[in-house]
């Protein structure tokens, strides 16, 4: 990866069971976050996902100018600790960074693309490559499947993140018009065969999450 490539950030939070009740608690942590990040020099743009069906899921997108930004800000360790050690005392975290691999080029995930509405879903999925697996053959499969997904309605667009700490770990970001219309994409018989050829090569994972709060709107879903 070049140290001028855009870095997209994945943080994957599941609420403790203690603090099961308390994503309120964990919305309002974000809002810290958020602030405290957008006076950062190369933050470009950050998003609250939140599950539709697993309201105890929550993922944090954060785009960043380049790799350069992105680690001055973790390398940050008083105002990293600031800033997010609300999020470590309600929930575990697994998390990717990475250039994007395929999908929107632009720097933000937006490029020309209209921002999403309060409304759009957000299908996340993870891939983990196998051992032995070859990663020319799932990224080709990857790619082979888009082209059965671009071709839907409600389909916004989409980045791969391809982490730059684990070659085998992949995370894709799927936006769409909203959960009406990913959810027939999801159960189609072709859906289910390309998830069959991407399983030879990789542990995959997904949920379709809710956009609670993202910097590139101003209004706040509710």
């Amino acid at each position: 990866m070049s140290e001028n490539s855009p870095v997209v950030a994945v943080a994957h939070f599941v609420l403790k069971e203690k603090h099961k009740a308390k994503g309120a608690e964990f919305e309002k942590a974000y809002l810290k976050y958020k602030d405290a990040v957008a006076a950062k020099d190369g933050l470009l743009r950050t998003a609250l996902l939140r599950g539709i069906k697993e309201p105890d899921n929550f993922v944090i997108l954060t785009w960043w100018r380049d790799a350069d930004a992105h680690r001055t800000v973790v390398g940050d360790w008083q105002f990293f600790t600031a800033v997010s050690s609300r999020f470590v005392y309600l929930a575990s975290i697994t998390s990717v960074h990475g250039p994007v691999l395929a999908g929107q080029s632009a720097a933000d995930g937006l490029g020309e693309l209209a921002v999403p509405s309060a409304d759009a879903a957000v299908a996340l999925t993870t891939f983990t490559l196998r051992e032995g697996a070859d990663q020319q053959a799932f990224e080709g499969s990857f790619l082979g499947h888009l082209s059965f997904v671009k071709g839907h309605e409600g389909f916004l667009g989409h980045q791969l993140v391809h982490s730059n700490r684990e070659t085998g770990a992949y995370v894709n970001i799927g936006w769409w018009s909203g959960p009406q219309a990913y959810l027939p994409v999801l159960r189609s018989p072709e859906m289910a065969a390309d998830a069959q050829t991407m399983a030879v090569h990789a542990e995959v994972k997904g949920g379709l999450y809710t956009a609670v709060v993202d910097s590139a709107r101003t209004e706040v879903a509710v």
